[in-house]
């Protein structure tokens, strides 16, 4: 039995979790087309994500609709999937819903945080037209069902197998603690919470931090020299490559988007790196403590931690070899988590065959 056409509306870019979706819904069997957003680049591109951010309009996302809008023209889909749906208008998504069955709305973000508050207008207009919310965060699915959601799911964060795996080989270590995200919240301005933990412990070990990702320059100036390497980022092949090549791997908790873990301590442990995580308690249910990752709660705990741990080197192994083993063998994988949580769908188990097998142990829903 084929599996169910499926319109994925998401960006299909370098290192974004979308890709990382998309390509799950194919391993569980979707016929995925996918529906990226229109790209612009140099000064038109910088003009039109401050329209998106402030505004909720501009080229990019009249363009957006106009090809949801010829895709949905030209042949029906069982199910049609929405990624954050920032560009999506919710008078584009009546005007088709003839044409596509179940319309599914996943979010990985908070339209109630503190970071992109310039972003979410559209998306709190799908809200209540959508047959279905999957979100990794309890935190936000009351708000959601007082928005107006029909059904809101739970779907834990994961790793993609074929961009987070361990070398055949190990690789040189050329940095000793490494963390790889942005600096930069999504609306503008600097994430101060991970930016000070940053330099607080490039301060107490200076020349053994590295960093990679947007806005760092930024976020550091005036204390370059403390760190052994500032980049603008990692993807793909360069991020496994960075985490493999790093005694330890750092991973924070986004307190101003609500978060509950994060999806980069799943990607960290999959491809076998150490990871050194903020504490928190979906976290720790993931990862045993000292055995499979590392938790740390302040930046006096980080620091002593990540001493510790980088004068241990046999420590080091036993742990980074164990998470990965639990990542391996738990089903952290973008394939599993998505199966499990449509297997709990009333609506979209019966598109996909085999995912009724996902059901035991389903999680509580709001």
């Amino acid at each position: 039995m084929p599996g169910p056409s499926l319109l994925y509306v998401g960006d299909n870019g370098a290192g974004t979790t979308s890709r990382d979706r998309a390509d799950a819904l194919e391993q569980i069997g979707a016929v995925v087309t996918r529906l990226p957003p229109p790209a612009l680049s140099g000064l038109a591109a910088r003009i039109d994500w401050q329209l998106r951010a402030r505004l909720q309009i501009g080229p990019v996302i009249a363009r957006a609709n106009a090809e949801l809008i010829r895709a949905a023209a030209e042949r029906t889909y069982d199910v049609l999937w929405i990624d954050k749906g920032w560009m999506i208008r919710p008078a584009t998504l009546a005007a088709i819903r003839s044409r596509v069955g179940a319309v599914v709305l996943f979010n990985n973000d908070n339209p109630w945080g503190e970071h992109e508050r310039g972003l979410w207008r559209l998306h709190l207009g799908l809200v209540p037209l959508v047959d279905e919310i999957m979100t990794p965060k309890y935190s936000v699915v009351r708000n959601y069902e007082r928005a107006g959601a029909r059904r809101v799911s739970v779907v834990d964060f994961g790793f993609a197998p074929a961009r987070h795996f361990m070398p055949d080989q190990p690789l040189p270590m050329l940095h000793d603690i490494s963390f790889i995200g942005t600096a930069l919240k999504d609306g503008g301005g600097i994430r101060p919470h991970r930016t000070e933990l940053m330099l607080d412990l490039a301060k107490r070990m200076p020349g053994r931090v590295s960093l990679f990702g947007h806005g760092w320059s930024r976020a550091v100036r005036g204390h370059e020299q403390l760190f052994r390497v500032i980049a603008d980022g990692a993807w793909d092949d360069a991020y496994r490559q960075t985490i493999c090549a790093s005694r330890i791997s750092v991973s924070f908790i986004t307190k101003d988007n609500w978060e509950e873990l994060s999806h980069r301590a799943f990607e960290i442990t999959a491809c076998g790196g150490l990871l050194l995580a903020e504490r928190a308690s979906r976290l720790e249910q993931s990862f045993r403590d000292e055995h499979e990752a590392v938790f740390f709660t302040g930046v006096d705990d980080l620091a002593d931690k990540a001493a510790r741990l980088l004068a241990d080197e046999p420590c080091r192994a036993r742990i980074a070899q164990a998470g990965w083993v639990r990542a391996q063998s738990s089903g952290y994988d973008n394939a599993s988590r998505l199966a499990e949580a449509i297997g709990r769908s009333p609506l979209l188990r019966s598109l996909f065959p085999g995912s009724s097998a996902a059901a035991p142990g389903a999680k509580v829903e709001g």
